[in-house]
């Protein structure tokens, strides 16, 4: 879930654009993937075709870039990627146009909970 806020009016504050995104939105990731990976679907800053999707495995100091190309629908960037993602793990992504100019950022959790609706930190599969 994500929360867009438009200004119209900006006086002393510059910004990339008038559409404005929390940056450490959570995306939450199915670790099953389908024929043609991961759909990636997000809001943007300005739309690029040609883009690098960065992840980011903080924990074990890893980038990984991934250039796709990206499809403007309904003023959402959308694209498939494949990638291992690693059961209960944070990552820092990010998308960059091919010059390096920041399009959007984020997180990704990777879960193999099926049930996201009712997601739990804590699952606890022993049901003790």
């Amino acid at each position: 879930m994500f929360k867009i806020i438009n200004i119209e009016n900006f006086g002393n504050l510059t910004v990339d654009s008038t559409l404005i995104t929390v940056d450490n939105d959570i995306i939450t990731v199915d670790t099953t993937t389908g024929a043609d990976g991961y759909l990636f679907s997000v809001p943007y800053r300005f739309f690029s075709s040609n883009v690098k999707f960065l992840i980011y495995d903080e924990f074990n100091d890893i980038e990984t870039i991934i250039e796709v190309e990206a499809e403007d629908v309904n003023n959402y960037m959308e694209f498939n990627f494949n990638f291992d993602f690693e059961d209960d793990k944070t990552y820092e992504s990010k998308i960059t146009d091919i010059d390096g100019k920041l399009i959007w950022r984020g997180k990704i959790y990777s879960t193999t909970q099926t049930d996201l609706q009712n997601y739990s930190i804590n699952k606890n599969d022993r049901e003790v």
